[in-house]
């Protein structure tokens, strides 16, 4: 079976349970809890994006690999981590503005996912010896974008006009 399907069936597999995890589980946990609380633990998953500059260790990736890619991926992550820990932080500390910092690191970060998936497809980086960055690449990142939603869904579930709408807002993650 070559890489690309392999990485295709894993990442699959990843993207359905962690949707099914966060379906039964998590977002019913996070129902239960003042916002910011619900967010914290969230934006905490996100503070491990650091985990992808393992590829600049030496002998983590194969040397064809192309790096600019991967530095893309990896440098964007490393910004995106540092900006949940900011959010995390500002969230429990319950900080003037939280609300606002979660808005916009979440968008933020989720922009980074997206073009990161594009530049890990569009450079064909799956095709190439990866060392761990093949389970953070098909277990974690799918994870986050899981992640990414819950975020949202806590954040519309919080926003003025859910509040006078929220009974038309869903009562769990599609």
């Amino acid at each position: 079976m070559n890489p690309i399907t392999i990485q295709g069936i894993q990442s699959t597999f990843t993207l359905v349970l962690s949707a099914l995890v966060a379906r039964w589980w998590v977002w019913p946990a996070l129902q239960r809890r003042p916002t910011e609380d619900a967010l914290v633990p969230l934006f905490l998953v996100h503070a491990l994006r650091y985990l992808p500059l393992t590829a600049f260790a030496p002998g983590q990736v194969d040397v064809r690999l192309p790096m600019d890619a991967m530095g893309a991926i990896a440098w964007g992550d490393l910004g995106a981590a540092v900006l949940a820990l900011i959010a995390a932080l500002a969230l429990r500390y319950r900080w003037t503005g939280a609300i606002a910092v979660a808005w916009f690191v979440n968008i933020v970060a989720s922009l980074d996912w997206l073009y990161a998936g594009y530049v890990a497809a569009s450079s064909g980086v799956a095709a190439f010896p990866m060392g761990g960055n093949w389970y953070i690449m098909n277990e974690y990142a799918p994870a986050i974008g899981v992640v990414h939603v819950l975020i949202f869904l806590r954040l519309l579930r919080t926003a003025p006009v859910a509040a006078s709408h929220g009974s038309r807002l869903p009562a769990s993650p599609a």
